[in-house]
């Protein structure tokens, strides 16, 4: 049964990693068009759920948890990546008090 956790888990991970890359880049594009506060808090509020459920299912599997990711073509483990979307979320979050 672990190893189809750790399967499962791992794919999860994967996925959630591509809508955080695509998330990512359309929040990059949103603050270059200088688009309404309004439009930057809906992405925001999806980066923070996409960030919850990274921790969510790292936390059940100790696998997903060493297994290693690339994101943006970087490889990283859980570490850098929930420590990558946090700060992604927190630069953001200083982008949108600025307006």
């Amino acid at each position: 049964m672990g190893l189809f956790n750790a399967m499962s888990s791992i794919s999860k991970i994967n996925g959630l990693l591509k809508d955080l890359e695509n998330q990512v880049t359309i929040t990059q594009n949103q603050v270059a068009q200088n688009v309404h506060v309004s439009h930057l808090n809906n992405s925001l509020n999806v980066l923070k759920s996409i960030h919850q459920q990274l921790i969510d299912t790292f936390s059940q599997s100790s696998a997903a948890r060493i297994a290693m990711f690339t994101v943006f073509g970087d490889k990283m483990q859980m570490d850098g990546i929930l420590t990558y979307s946090k700060n992604v979320i927190y630069n953001l979050y200083a982008i949108i008090q600025n307006r």
